[in-house]
């Protein structure tokens, strides 16, 4: 007994050396998951001309039969090197196309009762190969509605009887390299049925219209707080952008021509075709510099493409304009974009998001960056003497007590100064920036620092005399030590 027990403890010791030399298994990225195969990119033609405008090409497009597997809605098939061989794939939720809604291309041939086909899976990657000829069918779509989903632009346009109607905000799947199956896969497809609302880690996602398997085109999920009411706040702003496992997340708010979530809900009918356009290497374009935006300057904190936004109340409208070319200067930057109107995002975003789909260098990045700039140092801000903690925009902030009002001028270029440099700016009204904090964000975009420049009077009176510059206290400061006549 005692040697049997020996033998064992031997073995388990040599079983755990022998695992511990074996090779550990390493993430991939979402790039490596992608290596070797061709993408959502290619499924329409190289010379593919994305152009929401041209309502004839999209909607010829959408109304072209097309080709499904003739197999559940959740049925997942996978084509096979050869006829009845090998799958082609078999990555975690990767390497298959779903049934009845996700169409593919014939590309040969019967077979002796197969035929090679493409289609898409989850990772958005081509997966070619043979599947059973018995399951292609012919559909034909839906003769009144159309649905495009543009994951550049983050948007769903819908098609009526051949005229682009209306379109609105959406988010798409945002892969990452444990999941890399969260794209959302370009293609065709047809709305097949209308699954409803459904719980997913804890979000409710209502008006589900399922169009691939386990993607939905849903409203923006909530969650239902303590009294009951819903809180779509945390994924509502994530809207223009993509965020999801998959699925479409649509608003919720109704545009100015009635679309959301609900409509799609109540108006969309069975084997509505839904294409999918990819974003890989195409570049958004910017808005015109001169394009009007809107605020509410009475402590608003979004911006806005309409003067007269409905989300905004009667008494703060027509709003304040301004220019798209000052929405990311000290002014504006804090404003965030209104859920209801959608106005265009800042340009430093479209541009980064350009950077990484590849469809701009580098150098092209940097260039469409534009950096912060100092307010002038005569900009006057405000202050309360009597203890006062914050500085101000306005000599009037409603933030604090009538009694201390108004309060008292300084100049920006003082900021730093005395008891000045104590103060810190007032979360209500928004003040400008310090200088050193426009570096650090100027710094953030991968932008140089202009030097500034200080000059030290030593003595006297304001005769200049030649400027003699000393060592910096940092490198982004020239300073000059001015010196004059006088005791």
């Amino acid at each position: 007994m005692l040697r049997m027990l020996k033998r064992c403890t031997a073995l388990m010791l040599l079983s755990v050396l022998m695992l511990g030399c074996l090779p550990r298994a390493s993430a991939k990225t979402v790039e490596e998951w992608l290596e070797g195969f061709e993408t959502g990119e290619t499924w329409f033609g190289e010379d593919f001309a994305y152009d929401i405008t041209d309502e004839e090409a999209c909607w010829e497009l959408l109304q072209r039969p097309i080709t499904v597997l003739d197999a559940g809605q959740r049925e997942e098939i996978y084509p096979r090197v050869t006829p009845g061989g090998e799958k082609v794939n078999d990555d975690k939720l990767g390497g298959f196309i779903n049934g009845a809604s996700a169409a593919v291309h014939v590309l040969g041939e019967d077979e002796d009762g197969w035929t090679l086909i493409e289609g898409l899976d989850y990772y958005n990657r081509v997966i070619r190969g043979y599947v059973k000829t018995s399951l292609l069918k012919t559909v034909t779509p839906n003769d009144k509605y159309g649905v495009i989903i543009d994951k550049l632009t983050q948007r769903l346009y819908v098609f009526i009887d051949g005229k682009l109607w209306s379109s609105c905000s959406v988010s798409t799947g945002l892969p990452n390299d444990e999941q890399p199956y969260n794209e959302t896969a370009a293609g065709e497809y047809l709305i097949v049925s209308w699954v409803g609302d459904f719980d997913s880690e804890g979000m409710i996602c209502a008006m589900a219209l399922r169009f691939n398997g386990g993607d939905m085109i849903h409203e923006v999920p909530h969650n239902v707080n303590a009294d009951g009411t819903k809180s779509y706040s945390r994924w509502e702003a994530m809207l223009g952008q993509k965020a999801s496992h998959g699925c479409v997340r649509t608003q919720r708010r109704a545009n100015e021509d009635g679309l959301n979530a609900q409509w799609l809900w109540d108006n969309l009918k069975r084997n509505t075709k839904v294409l999918v356009w990819d974003d890989k290497g195409r570049k958004m374009p910017y808005p015109d510099d001169d394009l009007e935006l809107f605020y509410n300057p009475e402590g608003g904190q979004y911006y806005h493409s309409d003067a007269y936004c409905s989300s905004v109340r009667d008494q703060y409208l027509p709003m304040t304009g301004f220019l798209y070319s000052e929405l990311e200067t000290p002014a504006y930057k804090e404003l965030e974009p209104c859920l209801t109107c959608q106005p265009p995002r800042a340009k430093s975003e479209i541009a980064k998001e350009n950077l990484e789909r590849g469809a701009i260098t580098e150098e092209e990045y940097l260039a469409a960056l534009t950096p912060i700039p100092y307010p002038d140092d005569s900009l006057e801000i405000y202050y309360n003497p009597d203890g006062g903690q914050y500085y101000h925009s306005t000599a009037n902030c409603s933030s604090v007590k009538d009694r201390f009002l108004p309060l008292t001028g300084f100049t920006y270029g003082e900021l730093d100064t005395g008891s000045f440099a104590e103060l810190t700016p007032c979360p209500y009204c928004n003040p400008v920036q310090r200088k050193a904090e426009i570096d650090e964000e100027n710094r953030a975009m991968g932008l140089t620092v202009t030097p500034q420049t200080a000059t030290v009077t030593v003595s006297g009176e304001d005769e200049e005399a030649e400027a003699v510059p000393v060592m910096a206290d940092t490198d982004d400061t020239e300073v000059h030590i001015q010196i004059v006549d006088g005791p």
